[in-house]
């Protein structure tokens, strides 16, 4: 499975298994580092995705910047990776963080028993920005 199905996936998953409305992917702003591979708003509850299709790009998102001072954006974060990782990176989640799992690229991702996201101290000025990012070019170049 590629990242771009993952990441399709993802923003279906948020839309449907979550009731996100709006949903982004792929998208970052000026003013933020971080560019979630889908992110998405339910009610007022921010919830980010990415997708991880092997396990050194799972080791590797942990020691981005907004990751280690805790100033990530989303209330509540989620991994969607391949079936066939899941053995591999179950122990190795990081705290907090909720797992999903892409069974094939035409399936509904399933969320993992137990491995829910808990409720993460978002940077709310960095959602912020991200959402005027996304409304400034959606005036500019329409969607």
């Amino acid at each position: 499975m590629t990242h771009k199905q993952l990441v399709q996936l993802a923003k279906l998953w948020l839309m449907k298994s979550k009731g996100c409305n709006p949903v982004f992917t792929e998208k970052g702003s000026a003013q933020n580092s971080e560019f979630p591979d889908a992110i998405g708003w339910e009610s007022s509850d921010c919830l980010i995705v990415e997708c991880k299709v092997s396990v050194s790009d799972f080791h590797a998102d942990k020691n981005k910047d907004f990751r280690i001072n805790g100033q990530g954006l989303g209330k509540y974060r989620y991994y969607l990776i391949p079936k066939e990782n899941l053995d591999l990176v179950k122990n190795y989640l990081p705290e907090g963080w909720g797992l999903v799992v892409a069974d094939s690229e035409h399936s509904m991702p399933h969320q993992e028993r137990l491995m829910g996201s808990k409720e993460f101290i978002s940077n709310i000025e960095a959602e912020r920005n991200f959402l005027r990012s996304r409304i400034l070019e959606i005036q500019r170049f329409g969607m």
